[in-house]
């Protein structure tokens, strides 16, 4: 595919991850740019991106996908494009392993791209990735979603514990993909924002992302209600099995079968998450971390915080500064 009208045009890439308030960011930040003239997540490209990264070795769905990119800018030239798209770097319960390949792929898309990544720190990812898997999937403790047996957390050795989806708690490449992202788009055209970042400084993460962007204003959509609220912890101990299990796991790779999770389980759980948002969490809502539990929490901060607080530092420089560019070169070297 020709680069020529890429670099006429304006893209600009938001990979996420999941878990860092990318919902809100499409439905109330990115959306509403398009009354700026800002093209945001096409449906004339979408499609065959999606289907793409479902499939990335697929050579067919490559050139398709090129194609449709292709011809969006020659009918759209020097317009400025918007793609969200928070799964680009793989999948969660994988771990992410794929996000090398996953990003080079983006780059060939669009080899002139900005990046937009939000990162999240990672034991604070993986408790918010834990309360949403119980959401449509299997209940079950945080210990066995993490991995965490006889006082250690282990690595991921099959995609079911206790038919429960697990990860492997110590392997989130957080940091790695933002290097991977400087490596082949270059630091002035990836904007790291951490998501404690945006809770605390949310005007300068606005004026970063409309610098980023580049509109006059962002006009912000908040929203009425918080839909995307997890289950209480209390929720979560009464009626997804969050309490600790004596009993050795369980390991499968193999999911139920497809009769017994269309016509049993995916219903009793749609049941059950209709009961505990718009009932039992409705009339009592008790939460707390629950990585407090066994030391999760400090184990998860010792092990990513060396790591992490650099990312702290590259995020709030990056609010402060005019420019993305005005960062200095030898703080990505540390």
């Amino acid at each position: 595919m020709s680069n020529t009208t890429n670099q006429a045009a304006k893209i600009i890439v938001h990979i996420g991850l999941q878990k860092t308030a990318t919902r809100f960011m499409q439905k109330s930040v990115f959306a509403p740019t398009a009354a700026q003239g800002v093209l945001f997540n096409p449906i004339e490209i979408m499609p065959a991106i999606h289907s793409l990264f479902r499939d990335t070795g697929n050579v067919a769905l490559k050139v398709a996908a090129e194609g449709a990119i292709q011809r969006y800018l020659d009918a759209n030239p020097g317009a400025t494009v918007l793609i969200s798209k928070p799964d680009i770097p793989g999948d969660m319960y994988d771990g992410y392993s794929a996000y090398r390949e996953n990003l080079s792929l983006l780059q060939s898309l669009f080899p002139s791209a900005h990046i937009i990544y939000f990162a999240r720190h990672p034991a604070d990812w993986l408790h918010s990735a834990y309360r949403q898997s119980l959401v449509k999937g299997y209940g079950g403790p945080i210990e066995r979603f993490l991995n965490f047996e006889a006082g250690e957390f282990r690595p991921k050795s099959h995609a079911y514990v206790d038919g429960m989806r697990n990860v492997s708690a110590l392997n989130v490449p957080i940091f790695q993909i933002y290097e991977q992202c400087i490596t082949l788009f270059g630091r002035q055209h990836v904007a790291l924002i951490c998501y404690e970042d945006m809770k605390a400084s949310k005007t300068a993460v606005f004026d970063l992302l409309r610098r980023v962007i580049g509109v006059e204003r962002l006009d912000i959509a908040e929203p009425e209600k918080l839909k995307n609220r997890s289950f209480s912890a209390l929720a979560i101990m009464r009626f997804c099995g969050g309490g600790e299990r004596k009993a050795a796991p369980r390991y499968s790779d193999s999911p139920p079968p497809y009769f017994v999770q269309k016509y049993i389980q995916k219903p009793l759980r749609k049941i059950r998450a209709a009961f505990i948002k718009h009932g039992f969490d409705d009339v009592i809502y008790r939460d707390w971390d629950m990585l407090l539990r066994n030391e999760l929490r400090r184990k998860l901060t010792e092990f990513y915080d060396p790591q992490y607080r650099l990312m702290r530092v590259a995020s709030q420089k990056q609010l402060v500064s005019q420019k993305v560019e005005d960062l200095p070169k030898a703080f990505w070297q540390t």
